[in-house]
């Protein structure tokens, strides 16, 4: 289950840098660093969650002896 969180995770990620660049090529923002920083800052966060699951995920397979 934590592993498909953690994809599902890495997968919304993926999706915010996308809305990112689109946004920036699309429209012109007066504050745009704001923008910038919380994104970047969010899709920091959101991937760090998703490692982090992914590791827990593979130390509990490890312990049952399960092989992925």
């Amino acid at each position: 289950m934590k592993r498909i969180f953690a994809a599902w995770l890495m997968d919304i990620a993926k999706y915010v840098v996308t809305a990112l660049l689109l946004s920036s090529a699309l429209t012109e923002f007066v504050d745009g660093w704001v923008f910038y920083v919380v994104a970047l800052g969010l899709v920091a966060f959101i991937v760090t969650v998703g490692l982090t699951l992914y590791k827990l995920a593979d130390k509990d397979d490890k312990k049952k002896n399960i092989k992925v």
